[in-house]
């Protein structure tokens, strides 16, 4: 349970980070 759960908090910080990044590039 706790390495899914760490599993999937990680996936849903990569997922945050990669939308930032999207919304930076497409903002320029």
């Amino acid at each position: 349970m706790i390495r899914t759960l760490r599993f999937t908090g990680l996936l849903l910080l990569n997922a945050s980070t990669v939308r930032g990044r999207l919304a930076g590039e497409i903002q320029r």
